[in-house]
C-alpha cells in the first residue's frame, strides 16, 4: 500500500459539496493507495460537464450517445462550436496581433447549469454564470506562448449572429457544431501536482493511480470545469475552463491537437473571466 504524505493535514471525508464516488472508483482508489489515503485522494475529484455533438435527426444515422461519458440521446443542447458569435453591437470582437480571434465556443450558460443539475448527482452549485452566453476566442495562429491568446466573454443572450470584422489575413469562421451536455466525474492525472503530492515519495503511486482512473473515466474530446485531460502544460494556480481536441471540430491546427482555456483558482471563485489564459498541445 502507498505510503501516505507526511504532514499536518488529517485525513478527512470528502469535503461538503464535494462530487461522490462511484463504489467501484472508490473501490479502484482503495486497491491501489489503500484505506488512510483513499479520502484524501477522493477530495481531489470535480465535476464537469461533458459536451458531445447533437446527433444527426436522421433516424438511420448512428448515434455514439450513451456510450460511458456521453451525454444521453434526449440531451438538450446547451450551445455550439465554432459558427459565429451573438456578440452585442457594443461589444468589441476580441483581437490578438491585430487580427480578429477565432470563435470556438458559445455556450448558453442557464443550459449549462440545466444539465449540470439535472445530469449530476447531489445537489452541487453550478459555478459559472447561469443567465447569458458564454463566448470563447482564441488566437487561431497559436502565435503567443505567454497565455494571451483567448478572451472569455460573457454577454447576454439575444444578439443575432456577428461576422469578424472584414480585416486581411482575419480568422475562418469554424463550422457550426451545435452540442449537448452531460455531468462527469472528473479526476486529476499524474501531471497534476496535487496528486503527485499526496505520495512524495513514490512517484510511482500517483502514476499508477491516474492510469487507473484514466481507463475507468471518460476522457471526452470536449469538457468544460473538470480537470485536464491532456499533456498540455498546466500554468501554476489555474485549472482547466474549457479544453477542445482537434477532433471535436473541422478545422487545421496543424500539429495542435488540442486547445484549452485555463482560469486562476481566485479568479474561479470571485467568477471573473477576464483573465483566462491560453495552452494548446502539439503532438
Amino acid at each position: 500500500m502507498a505510503e501516505l504524505v507526511t504532514t499536518d493535514t488529517p485525513v478527512a471525508a470528502p469535503a461538503e459539496g464535494a462530487p461522490p464516488i462511484p463504489g467501484d472508483v472508490a473501490e479502484l482508489i482503495r486497491a491501489r493507495v489503500g484505506e488512510q489515503p483513499a479520502p484524501l485522494v477522493e477530495r481531489l475529484f470535480r465535476s464537469s460537464l461533458v459536451l458531445d455533438q447533437v446527433p444527426d435527426p436522421d433516424p438511420d444515422s448512428s448515434d455514439p450517445a450513451g456510450a460511458v461519458g456521453l451525454p444521453g440521446a434526449d440531451a438538450a443542447p446547451v450551445g455550439q462550436l465554432g459558427g459565429l458569435p451573438a456578440l452585442p453591437v457594443d461589444t468589441a470582437w476580441p483581437e490578438a496581433g491585430g487580427r480578429p480571434m477565432q470563435l470556438l465556443a458559445q455556450l448558453d450558460c442557464a443550459a449549462l447549469a440545466t444539465a449540470f443539475r439535472s445530469t449530476g448527482p447531489g445537489a452541487e452549485g453550478w459555478p459559472l454564470p447561469a443567465e447569458g452566453l458564454l463566448l470563447f476566442f482564441h488566437d487561431e495562429w497559436l502565435s503567443d506562448f505567454s497565455g494571451r491568446g483567448c478572451r472569455v466573454l460573457h454577454v447576454p443572450a439575444g444578439a443575432p449572429p456577428r461576422p469578424a470584422p472584414d480585416v486581411e489575413q482575419g480568422a475562418p469562421t469554424v463550422p457550426a457544431v451545435p452540442v449537448r451536455a452531460a455531468w462527469a466525474l472528473s479526476a486529476p492525472s499524474y501531471q497534476d501536482q496535487e496528486l503527485e503530492r499526496l505520495f512524495p515519495d513514490d512517484f510511482l503511486v500517483a502514476f499508477d493511480l491516474a492510469q487507473d482512473l484514466a481507463e475507468r473515466l471518460p476522457r471526452p474530446e470536449v469538457r468544460l470545469l473538470g480537470w485536464c485531460d491532456t499533456d498540455t502544460g498546466r500554468p501554476e494556480g489555474h485549472r482547466p475552463l474549457l479544453q477542445i481536441g482537434s477532433g471535436a471540430l473541422a478545422v487545421d491546427w496543424g500539429e495542435c491537437v488540442n486547445v484549452s482555456f485555463w482560469i486562476s483558482e481566485e479568479d474561479f471563485a470571485a467568477g471573473r473571466l477576464d483573465q483566462v489564459r491560453h495552452g494548446f498541445e502539439v503532438a
